[in-house]
């Protein structure tokens, strides 16, 4: 009973460092990042990985790759992170896992809020000055564009955690964040 009990308090644990991390991403937004920008900040924040790319290796992601409105900004910068952390530097290595962490991005992604396109997500196109308009009117940075880091972020971030806990050799999570 007792294990149970230590259990569930670490699983909050982990919780709360989730929403930390989220809310760290929901930070830089309103602070003026775009959202790739915003998500490869906080999980790179969170990993302590410190590079002077970062973020301006994500600032052209913004919009769906430089506003055409193509995979959504919160996606890529995800993708990025996933790269920063599990990337390679050798062109010899091969690193099907981060494919496949990336398809999981994208699947999770397009589940949560139904498509992966800055464009269809918006409905805007920000190409046109009316498209562009229409964005600020309806407010969709403060409305949408903010959950869509907050997500990426959160879907990113339990990859990440579940990939530490098979590197750990754990079956399940909780079991790995019992033993540390």
């Amino acid at each position: 009973m007792n294990g149970n009990k230590e259990g569930a308090a670490l699983e909050k644990v982990d919780l709360m460092e989730k929403d930390k991390v989220v809310k760290l991403a929901r930070s830089y937004a309103a602070n003026g990042f775009l959202c790739s920008e915003s998500v490869l900040l906080a999980i790179s924040d969170w990993l302590e990985i410190k590079n002077d790319m970062i973020p301006r290796i994500a600032t052209g992601f913004g919009g769906g790759i430089c506003f055409c409105g193509l995979v959504c900004g919160a996606v890529s910068g995800g993708i990025m992170a996933l790269s920063v952390k599990f990337g390679r530097n050798d062109a010899k290595e091969q690193k099907v896992d981060l494919y496949q962490l990336g398809h999981r991005i994208v699947e999770g992604f397009e589940k949560e809020f139904g498509s992966v396109m800055c464009r269809e997500l918006t409905e805007c196109d920000f190409h046109t000055e009316a498209g562009r308009k229409e964005y600020a009117d309806r407010k969709l940075w403060e409305t949408k564009c903010r959950e869509y880091i907050a997500g990426a972020t959160a879907i990113v971030f339990d990859l990440i955690a579940e990939k530490r806990a098979q590197q750990r050799g754990c079956k399940e999570l909780r079991g790995c964040r019992e033993r540390g």
